[in-house]
This record gives structure tokens, sequence and C-alpha cells, in this order.
């Protein structure tokens, strides 16, 4: 055997590689790559949890809120759906934060300004009289609903007279009406027994019969009676000058000056009660009235100007007594038309 082959050669070690990391090797120095850059998956989930955070306070805020109005609540967003950076992350972080402040701001102006109208319905409703024509709404308190709080005279103006004030609850937003019914489509039952009702032939020459005038019609004023008024049967003229009785006792035993504005408005409702009728009865020719009607039109004027104006009384005299020569001759004209030619009548 040869002496080469007994030789043993030393061999070199086999480098086995080692096993494949799933992290990659750090880059070489210099070379800055995204794959390579810092992840940010940490600060943008806790961003994420934050946005969550004021989102939930800023919708408490809006339930809260209800039923005020004009407040703003809107958020600008950053665009289309994808995947925002840190960065724009932040700007929605830092615009909620500053709409909630906004919005705590308004509700802290709104809170002061319910609270001030709350105290004025409590002063309201203790002295009615100082606060007159005034109205406070739900909406004012921060409350839903219509209801209102208004101070106004009780009687309407009888109170105002008297300074009878109050202060008066709405009974709270109207009732929802219904939709209005479909219209029929076939015809009703009396419509189709009227169709199927048999004409019955008339003789040639003979007139139809008369159709039968309802009783309203029929009814006519006897020569005697007194001519009806426009609102019928109600005794509102009687209603009226009962009042006006009432207010002229009354006040005579009540100290002034509430008693002469009693007095004054008795003599006022008597005195256009009395009016009414005498109109009436003038001008569907039951007994004239010119005289009255007249002075009715020719005193307010004098008055009017010796009151209100600096002329002289003659001239104001004067013009009261064109007035009443006016009114006169208007009357006069308007009742003979009515009667006949008749220029005065003094009974029915």
């Amino acid at each position: 055997m040869p002496e080469e082959m007994l030789e043993r050669h030393v061999l070199p070690e086999v480098q086995i590689a080692p096993e494949e990391s799933l992290v990659p090797p750090a880059p070489p120095d210099g070379l800055d790559t995204v794959l390579y850059e810092h992840d940010a998956r940490d600060a943008r989930a806790d961003l994420r949890r934050q946005i969550a955070a004021m989102e939930l306070a800023l919708g408490r805020l809006f339930g809260s809120a209800f039923p005020r109005k004009g407040i703003d609540f809107a958020v600008p967003g950053m665009g289309g759906p994808r995947l925002l950076s840190v960065d724009e992350l932040e700007k929605v972080r830092d615009a909620l934060l500053g709409r909630i402040q906004d919005v705590k701001a308004d509700l802290h102006d709104y809170a002061a300004v319910e609270e001030a109208n709350r105290e004025l319905i409590e002063e309201m409703t203790a002295d009615p009289a100082s606060h007159k024509w005034v109205r406070v709404y739900n909406e004012d308190i921060g409350e839903p609903g219509c209801k209102h709080w208004h101070a106004k005279p009780r009687w309407g103006p009888l109170g105002l007279l008297m300074g009878w004030w109050r202060v008066k609850i709405s009974s709270g937003c109207p009732l929802a009406e219904g939709l209005r019914p479909p219209e029929p489509l076939m015809a009703t039952k009396r419509q189709r027994r009227k169709r199927r009702r048999p004409r019955t032939a008339r003789p040639a020459g003979q007139a139809p019969p008369a159709t039968p005038k309802p009783a309203a019609a029929r009814r006519r004023r006897a020569p005697g009676d007194r001519p009806p008024a426009l609102w019928g049967d109600f005794p509102l003229t009687e209603i009226v000058i009962f009042i006006g009785l009432v207010l002229l006792v009354v006040g005579f035993f009540i100290p002034p000056p509430q008693g002469f504005v009693m007095i004054a408005v008795g003599l006022v409702l008597g005195s256009l009660a009395g009016l009414e009728l005498s109109i009436r009865e003038h001008f569907t020719a039951y007994r004239s009235h010119t005289l009255l009607l007249s002075a009715a039109v020719g005193v307010p004027i004098f008055g009017a100007l010796f009151v209100a104006t600096k002329l002289s009384p003659a001239v104001c005299l004067a013009a009261g007594l064109v007035a009443f020569g006016g009114a006169a001759w208007f009357f006069t004209s308007a009742f003979r038309r009515r009667s006949g030619g008749a220029l005065y009548r003094f009974s029915g």
C-alpha cells in the first residue's frame, strides 16, 4: 500500500448555517429604510384609546344638553377611510379636547341663563303686577315641552283697568290632529237610493211643485217685534248692561282710584249696549234714534279736540256741532230709505 494512502490528511470543519430568525438583522449603518423604522403601534393604540374616551365624554355632553339648541358638537375628520398616522391621531385628539371645552363653556352659559329665568318665574308668581306681559317658555329654563308662564290681567280689559294681574300657566303643547279620512270610492247608500228614485210624469202645462223652504227662511219678523241682534237669541246686550250696573253700584262703595275706574267702566259698558240697540233699531226702521246717534258722533269729537289740542273752546264746539249736523243728516237719510219715506218713528 502506498504511503500516500496511509497518510491521514487533516480536513477543515464544516460550518453549519444557523437557523433563520423571524427578526431581521439590524441594517448596516447609514441605511434608514421604512422596514427598520421605530414601531409606533403602542403610541397609536394609546391615542385611539384617548380618542374613544373623549368621544364618549362628548356624547354624554350631547345627551345632557337636550333640548338645548345651537351647540356645535361637530369635530372635523382627517379624510377618507384609511390608517391614520400618529400625527393625524394627535390632531383628532386635540380637536376633540377643544370641542369638549367649548361645549362645557356653552352649557355653563346656558345654565346661568336658565337659573336666572327660574328666579324670574318665582318673582313673577310672587308679584305679577311688577312683571306685566312677561312670558317665560320651557325652552328658557332648559326643559322640553310647550309650557310657558305669562303675566297677564285677569278678565281681560276689565282686569287691566282694575290692576288684577296674575301668572297664567299654559296647558302645554296642542294635541296632534289625525289624518283626514280618505274620500269614499263608492257612492253612499243615500246617493244610490236617490239615483234609483223613480220620476213621476207631470202633465203638460202643470208647474213643478214648490220646494219647501227651511224653517229659518220661513220665519219673518212680525210688525211689532224688535229687530233681532246679529248674535241671535243670546242675551249679550242684557248681560253687558247688567255688568255695567253692577260695576256702577260696587264702584260707589270702593275707595278711589279703583272705585272711579269701576264707575267709568260701568258707564262705558252701559253706553255701548245702549248704542248697539239704538243702531239696530234705527237702521231697521223700527224706531228712529237720530239725535242720540248724532250726539254719539259729535260729543266725542268735541271732547277729543278740547282735551288733546290747544284750540279755543268756541272752535272745538263749532267742530262738534258740524260733526253733529253731518251725522244727523246721514242718519235721517238712512232712516228715510229704510222706512219708506218717514222722517222719524217713536214706536215700533
